[in-house]
């Protein structure tokens, strides 16, 4: 599944790759400010929370 999630900061998108890695997520970018990549459903809730925990997203 596609989703997409507004930025808190400025990121190399390099970083966001290699978090989302073991959740399964690819194909990251940043577009206009969001944060955009796909996801396995059933690990959406987890890439969530670790986004969440360092910061990235609100």
């Amino acid at each position: 599944m596609k989703v997409n999630y507004e930025l808190k900061q400025n990121v190399d998108v390099k970083e966001i790759k290699e978090l989302l890695k073991p959740f399964g997520g690819r194909c990251a970018k940043i577009n206009d400010g969001k944060l955009e990549y796909q996801i396995k459903e059933e690990n959406e809730q987890e890439a969530i929370a670790c986004l969440k925990e360092k910061g990235y997203i609100g």
